[in-house]
């Protein structure tokens, strides 16, 4: 079976981890660290760096922009800003979702919160997370989609319900940005629903489960070959060959599989991962890509 080699793997890679874990540190270690906040899995911290500051009349002027009647204004004074780096910025913005606005202005307000969220400078109260909740089931996907954007930044586990929410949405796209947040989280519980989409032919959850996948998960996905698309499983078998904490055993097999598969996806997989090498690092996966690469030059 094209799987076998994957799986077999698979299991000597659990159990060589089982075998060489670490024992389980002492109590007085283990009640240090609980008492030890922490920010969301997944969700990196704030820099340390401080916040630049809007002083207080360009603030009211820009949120005086948002609510005027000229469109294109409000739009400008909106990616003003999210590009502020201002952590201030984000009060009027969050007016305008609350508010209600025009289709432009809303996907505008929710881009520059986007750019805030990434630049940590989200603070996640109840009232961002309510509004931003309520827009991620707008009738409007790409509203959806945006408002997802921005709550997958929010370190605060009340937006995960929301992002699990949307793994069932109608649109591929809206799907694909919630598979995405939470991925970035590392939320592995959200695996198996990302299998179950990806094992229905659904494209957009290829790169976010490969993020997620367990060594054990990647047999089942090369075995979903003749059931979806040679592309969507070459994508997702891509994508997991690059990680770091894959062991380059494994990579061969895994390697090995996506050449099997047809199609320019495959092909672009493998490329991609010998350009994600190291130059100087002798690998053998990379050897075996780049050997795997040039027969199917020759073979097309």
């Amino acid at each position: 079976m094209a799987a076998g080699g994957v799986a077999r793997a698979a299991v000597s890679h659990a159990q060589e981890t089982a075998a060489t874990a670490p024992a389980a540190p002492r109590q007085d270690k283990q009640d240090k660290r609980a008492r030890k906040p922490k920010s969301a899995k997944g969700v990196k911290s704030a820099p340390g760096a401080p916040a630049a500051s809007l002083p207080a009349d360009k603030l009211e002027g820009l949120r005086l922009a948002l609510v005027g009647a000229d469109d294109a204004a409000a739009v400008e004074a909106t990616g003003t800003l999210g590009a502020s780096g201002s952590a201030a910025a984000a009060e009027p913005l969050i007016e305008t979702l609350a508010a209600g606005a025009t289709p432009a202005r809303l996907q505008a307000a929710l881009d520059a919160l986007a750019k805030l969220g990434e630049a940590h400078l989200l603070r996640a109260d109840q009232t961002m997370i309510d509004a931003l909740t309520l827009y991620a089931g707008h009738r409007a996907p790409d509203v959806r989609r945006r408002a997802l954007r921005v709550l997958g930044t929010l370190n605060d586990p009340r937006v995960i319900p929301v992002l699990v929410e949307r793994l069932g949405d109608a649109a591929p796209d809206v799907r694909g940005a919630a598979a995405a947040a939470l991925a970035e989280r590392h939320e592995a519980k959200a695996a198996p629903r990302m299998f179950s989409l990806l094992a229905r032919g659904d494209a957009g959850v290829a790169a976010p489960l490969a993020l997620l996948a367990t060594p054990d998960m990647i047999p089942r996905i090369a075995e979903l070959t003749g059931t979806i698309d040679d592309a969507i499983v070459a994508d997702a078998l891509g994508e997991y060959v690059k990680r770091g904490d894959v062991p380059d055993k494994l990579r061969v097999d895994v390697l090995r599989t996506i050449g099997r598969l047809s199609g320019a996806v495959a092909t672009t997989a493998l490329v991609e991962y010998v350009a994600s090498v190291p130059a100087k690092e002798d690998r053998p996966s990379k050897k075996e890509a780049q050997k795997l690469i040039d027969a199917r030059g020759t073979s097309e």
